[in-house]
């Protein structure tokens, strides 16, 4: 993988072929998680051991930005808080899922435009699509 800008990954917010692209956004990220399983015992001589699986997997997505539509808070405030998310790589390959919006916050200085930050998080399984 070769290194790129980072305002060339996109994240995408939806329904829809494509899915319609927040607006707005200056930083994004995401983050993958997977709770490991402890299986340490008195076998173990008091290292812990892991499993290698996954108890629980989850996928969060944070994103902030300068507010230039109220896409996010209406979609918080009118319960459309599950849709489909993906995360775009410059490259094209895809994270895509269902996902909650869990935050939305707004910050609006007197002497500059209002921002927001939003954090969603997985529900259910997760793909990721690699680049042809």
């Amino acid at each position: 993988m070769t290194a790129n800008v980072g305002r060339t990954t996109m994240l995408h917010w939806g329904e829809g072929s494509p899915a319609p692209v927040v607006a707005g956004v200056r930083e994004k990220g995401i983050t993958f998680s997977g709770e490991a399983v402890d299986i340490t015992n008195d076998d173990s001589s008091g290292w812990q051991q892991l499993l290698n699986a996954a108890q629980v997997k989850s996928v969060e997505i944070t994103c902030s930005g300068v507010l230039v539509n109220d896409t996010l808070r209406a979609d918080y405030f009118g319960n459309a808080r599950m849709k489909t998310a993906a995360f775009e790589y410059p490259d094209g390959g895809v994270v895509t899922g269902s996902f909650y919006l869990q935050e939305y916050a707004e910050t609006g200085n007197h002497d500059d435009a209002i921002t927001f930050e939003a954090t969603f998080v997985s529900s259910g399984a997760v793909a990721y699509t690699p680049a042809d």
